[in-house]
Formats: C-alpha cells, sequence, structure tokens
C-alpha cells in the first residue's frame, strides 16, 4: 500500500523519482489529458457542488497510478502549507517544483518544469496562454493552522465541504497564481501537491467525525475523469486506505495479514469484520491464461486485482459483475504472483463472503510473433481482456515492441525464457495511443502482454516485433 508523504520531508531519491515519473507521463502525451478534462469540465460540476471532493480524489488516484505504472514505488506528496508557507525551499526548490516565475511574463525559469523542457500544450488564454509555465508565488494569502481546524470542525459534509473548497483549495491556487489560477491549473504539478493536501484533509474530517456521513450529495456516477474513462460513484472513492494508498498522517494501522489462494481450490469463507477492513490475498499463476477470481455470499464487496508481482500496479477491479452484489473478475493472466483486495461498498459497511479462483478449462494458446514479420492482428474483445503473445529474440540487439491502430494499448514485456520477470512497460510512446518498446535483448523467448489502458475498453489493433 502506498503512502503518500509530506513533500518537506521526501528524500532526495523520492524526489527525483517523483519528477521522473511526472516527466515520463507528461513525455508520452497522457498528462495533457488529464489537464483538458480539467479544462473542459471546469464550470460544469467538478467545483463548487457535492462531487468536489470524491471527483478529485479520483483524479488524484489515475494520476498516482500513471505515475505507478513508470515506477510503481511513487506516490504522490502533499504539500502543507500551514507549516510550508514560503515561497522558497522546500517546495519551491530546483529539486522539486522550481521556482516563481520571472519578469516580464512570470515565466517559470527554474527546476524540472521550467520551458522549454516542461512547455504547455493545453491552455487557457489569457490566464494561461503557455507555452510555458507561469506562477506568482505569494499572491495571495495562504491558510492558516486556525482556519484549517475550523474547516475540520466543520459538520456535516454539505457544510465541510465549502468551506473545504475555500479556505484549502481556492486561496492556495490564488496565492501560487499563473497557471495554477486558471482552469488548466493541472499545467502546473503543484496542482497535484497542492489538491493531495485536500484530499489528506478530507480523509482527516473523516477519521474526526465517524458518525457522519463521509460524503453527501448525488450518488449517481461521477464525471468521467480522464477522456473516454468509465465513470466511477462517489461512494466507491470514500475510503481513501481501500483505494490503496494510506498518508504518513493516518493513525498506524498494520498492514493486512496477506492470505494465500489456490487456483483451483473451493472458496475460502471470510467477511469484512469492522468498518474500513481490507482483506489482502495472493495467489499464483503457473502458466500463461484466462482466470476467474469471484466472491459468494450475501456482502456487496469490490474486488481489485494487483500483479503480477505486484501489489501497485492495478490489472482492473470490480464491483457487481457477480452474481447478486459479489464482484467477479476475469482476465488473461501471465505466469506470476497476484494480489487480490477486496472491501465492503460501502465505507462502514461489514458482513461475510466468499473468494475464490480458478482456471478457465480450455486455456488459450501463446500465439507467436515472428520477429521482422508481418504484423499479428489482434483485438480486446471484453471489459479486462489481456492478450498474451511470445517472440524469439535469435541474438543480442536491439528489439522494438510496438502496437498499431486505433486502440490505446498498454503493453508489458517479459522474459527471457520465463513469465514472470517484468522487464519493462509502455503506453503511449508509440503513434497516437499505441505503445512501443524499444529494448536490448539477450537472445531467448520473450513474452508480451496486451491490454486496454481503459479497464472497460475495447478495440482492434496490430503488433509486430523488429530489429
Amino acid at each position: 500500500m502506498g503512502v503518500r508523504k509530506n513533500a518537506s520531508t521526501l528524500s532526495a531519491a523520492e524526489k527525483a523519482s517523483f519528477i521522473a515519473a511526472v516527466l515520463q507521463v507528461k513525455a508520452n502525451g497522457r498528462y495533457d489529458q488529464y489537464v483538458t478534462q480539467h479544462r473542459n469540465l471546469f464550470e460544469v460540476g467538478i467545483h463548487r457542488t457535492a462531487i468536489f471532493l470524491p471527483w478529485h480524489r479520483e483524479f488524484l488516484l489515475q494520476f498516482e497510478l500513471d505515475l505507478q505504472r513508470v515506477d510503481p514505488t511513487v506516490s504522490l506528496p502533499y504539500w502543507d502549507w500551514t507549516t510550508d508557507r514560503s515561497i522558497g525551499p522546500p517546495i519551491w526548490n530546483n529539486d522539486l517544483m522550481g521556482g516563481n516565475g520571472q519578469a516580464p511574463d512570470d515565466r517559470v525559469t527554474t527546476g524540472p518544469f521550467a520551458f522549454p523542457d516542461w512547455v504547455l500544450n493545453v491552455t487557457d488564454p489569457p490566464f494561461d496562454p503557455g507555452p510555458a509555465l507561469r506562477r506568482q508565488l505569494g499572491g495571495g494569502t495562504l491558510p492558516t493552522v486556525s482556519q484549517v481546524n475550523a474547516t475540520l470542525a466543520s459538520v456535516p459534509y454539505s457544510t465541510f465541504r465549502p468551506n473545504a473548497e475555500q479556505f484549502a483549495h481556492n486561496t492556495v491556487h490564488v496565492f501560487i497564481g499563473g497557471s495554477a489560477a486558471a482552469s488548466t491549473s493541472p499545467n502546473d504539478p503543484a496542482f497535484f501537491l497542492l489538491h493531495c493536501n485536500v484530499d489528506r484533509l478530507w480523509s482527516e474530517w473523516q477519521r474526526l467525525h465517524p458518525t457522519e456521513a463521509p460524503y453527501a450529495g448525488p450518488d449517481g456516477p461521477m464525471l468521467a475523469v480522464l477522456p473516454g474513462a468509465a465513470p466511477v460513484l462517489p461512494a466507491s472513492v470514500v475510503d481513501h486506505v481501500a483505494l490503496g494508498y494510506t498518508y504518513d498522517t493516518d493513525p498506524v494501522v498494520s498492514e493486512p495479514d496477506i492470505i494465500d489462494l489456490t487456483v483451483g481450490a473451493p472458496a475460502r469463507t471470510d467477511g469484512i469484520g469492522q468498518s474500513g477492513e481490507v482483506d489482502l490475498y495472493r495467489f499464483s499463476v503457473a502458466a500463461a491464461g484466462r482466470y476467474i477470481i469471484e466472491t459468494g455470499g450475501p456482502t456487496d464487496v469490490v474486488m481489485s486485482l494487483f500483479g503480477p508481482n505486484s501489489q501497485t500496479a492495478l490489472i482492473t477491479e470490480d464491483d457487481d459483475s457477480g452474481r447478486d452484489t459479489n464482484a467477479r473478475i476475469i482476465s488473461d493472466l501471465s505466469a506470476g504472483t497476484y494480489f487480490v483486495r477486496i472491501r465492503h461498498f460501502q465505507a462502514v459497511g461489514t458482513g461475510a463472503y466468499g473468494v475464490s479462483v480458478r482456471a478457465e478449462e480450455a486455456q488459450p494458446d501463446i500465439a507467436e510473433i515472428q520477429v521482422n514479420g508481418p504484423p499479428v492482428q489482434g483485438s480486446i474483445q471484453a471489459a479486462n481482456e489481456s492478450d498474451i503473445y511470445r517472440f524469439a529474440a535469435s541474438a543480442t540487439g536491439l528489439y522494438t515492441i510496438e502496437t498499431a491502430g486505433v486502440t490505446d494499448t498498454f503493453l508489458t514485456l517479459f522474459g527471457p525464457n520465463n513469465q514472470t520477470t517484468l522487464i519493462t512497460q509502455d503506453d503511449d510512446s508509440g503513434p497516437e495511443f499505441n505503445s512501443r518498446i524499444v529494448a536490448d535483448l539477450v537472445a531467448g523467448i520473450y513474452f508480451v502482454r496486451i491490454r486496454h489502458f481503459s479497464p472497460t475498453g475495447t478495440g482492434a489493433y496490430s503488433i509486430s516485433v523488429g530489429r
């Protein structure tokens, strides 16, 4: 489970890893999608409404998952502006957010997000005209400890939310100024540190007021946080621990024990014994194939699948695809170890359930790609589906594995001579939304896993390997 830390406490290595991941997400075009969606929805429901907090929590979560696809060790940091109130270090230093804008046009000229290394492709003239990031640090007053404490004391949610939006959000955007004060405010990566602290305060408010509803507002699907992404329900994001992350200010809670499941064994009976509980399971896949992970019983649970060989690399998640309100995931998996997290759909819910893993009787053959041969045609035909291919590298050298077509593919490479050793992965390094991996490989057999970037996405593609 990832821990979101105070940005002022990050080590040099943690700062470098975070910055490198942000730059990679920017380079592959994904970052600008977040800027575009925030701009497009700025005035149509994500601010000054009840979904302000859950929508931005989902926004942060998806961005954090994108960072972790680059580097699984990265978690979003937060900026606690009640203690770090300077326009200099530690936040506005060259090893993190960079410095203030400079006259005459407030362009940021220092740090990792200075022009021309950081170019704004999505703009909001005249407030955020691009192509350089702009800042006017100190243009407003940061919230004080007393203001934050008063906000945390306000109940119910319908009172807390507007107070949090005004005193823990609006004033901070004004303080940063420049690009951060526009509808395209995610152009400034400080946006994510700011909103991470707002999210932290929401989780703190929930802890301080356990009898209050953590959210009160429309319960239908929220506006999608990315173009084409599946919308989620506000109730599904109210519990941040169940989403797979904590804050370094959270009360210390021990990680759940990992319970082993055996593929093909009878369902294991278990249960959510207390509010907020998350159960963690592990199972091993010996060979590539299609597997079914499902729950049973009267309890409304949500299930998330991670792997291979990682507790943070989310593959997919499901709420009610099983019988009644049970969860079911059907996914093509490569060999490796997988992790399953199960929580109650309601943040305060409890109840018994069973969980099992089984392989479909007919195991698909692994299709082979010929190096320098014609592209192999494939298709993601159902939600959560992934396809497995193999190819033989006859000699050490540089190989290019890439997809083509209109489908937003996500490519993962394993080997040599096994399906469990991750070499690298890629989202959008190819044209448009296609994936491309260029790797120096030794002779051997390699395995390629292709899935849609969106858990619910489908579409045709082709895959080729060249040398």
